[in-house]
Formats: C-alpha cells, sequence, structure tokens
C-alpha cells in the first residue's frame, strides 16, 4: 500500500478514508482532493486493518471511518481502531459517518459516542458533500 508522500502547501489536511463502501469511498475522495484542502487516502477494504498504520504513516490529521451493520464496519470496531488511532497518532481527529435513515439505532450510537468524546464528529450521510468538505476542513 502506497502512503502519499509530501504535496502541495503545508495547509492542506491528510485524511484517511475508511469506508466500506468502494463507490462511497472514491466519490468522497474525489470530493476531497477537488478542494484543494485535502489529502485523501483510502483504506482498501479488504485491508482494514491497515487503518491504523496508515494514519501514522502518514500523519493523519483526520481519519473518517463509516458505521455500518457489516461485521468489518460495526460501531464497537469503528471505536476500537479509533482508540488505536489515538494511541498512535493523538492529534488525528476521529469522525464517524452513518446512514441515519437506515439505520437509526447506529445513529444513535454515534451520536452517543460523539457526547462522550470518544470521537471528535460526526455526519450523517444524507449531507451534501459541500457541507461534509467544509465541516472537516474546520475541523
Amino acid at each position: 500500500m502506497k502512503v502519499p508522500q509530501g504535496e502541495k502547501g503545508e495547509n492542506v489536511k491528510r485524511i484517511v478514508l475508511s469506508i466500506q463502501n468502494q463507490l462511497l469511498s472514491e466519490a468522497l475522495s474525489r470530493a476531497l482532493s477537488g478542494t484543494g484542502n485535502f489529502r485523501p487516502v483510502q483504506v482498501p477494504t479488504d485491508r482494514l486493518q491497515d487503518t491504523a498504520y496508515l494514519c501514522q504513516a502518514m500523519q493523519a490529521q483526520i481519519l473518517l471511518m463509516d458505521v455500518a451493520n457489516s461485521p468489518a464496519a460495526a460501531m464497537a470496531r469503528r471505536l476500537e481502531m479509533g482508540q488505536k488511532v489515538r494511541g498512535e497518532v493523538p492529534s488525528c481527529r476521529l469522525v464517524l459517518l452513518c446512514d441515519e435513515n437506515a439505520d437509526p439505532l447506529i445513529a444513535q450510537q454515534v451520536k452517543e459516542a460523539k457526547q462522550v468524546g470518544r470521537i471528535d464528529a460526526f455526519f450523517y450521510a444524507s449531507v451534501t458533500t459541500a457541507y461534509l468538505t467544509a465541516a472537516l476542513d474546520a475541523l
């Protein structure tokens, strides 16, 4: 797995995307790259165990993970990965993305994780790309 080396200015935020849906991951990566404010790296869906490694290797400023009912994207697993990343890259912001319409229970769990400080931010999948990129840039 190739970790990108320095590009552009210092204001470009390094973000790791750990998103199960490859189509969504690629779309988010393109949208983030297109702003000129981010350097995204996608974790391959078959290599989610490499998420912490990528965050550490890039000194990621943001880790964006989706939460879903699949075993790899389950809430407990995502929080566990977040703790591991925080142990290796304490300054990395943990951000979760979930579909509040498809699974209100997961949406509630994500909101509670934010309330108790286990994550830095969360977004529902129904937000626009423009809003998501602006909010991530503001972190």
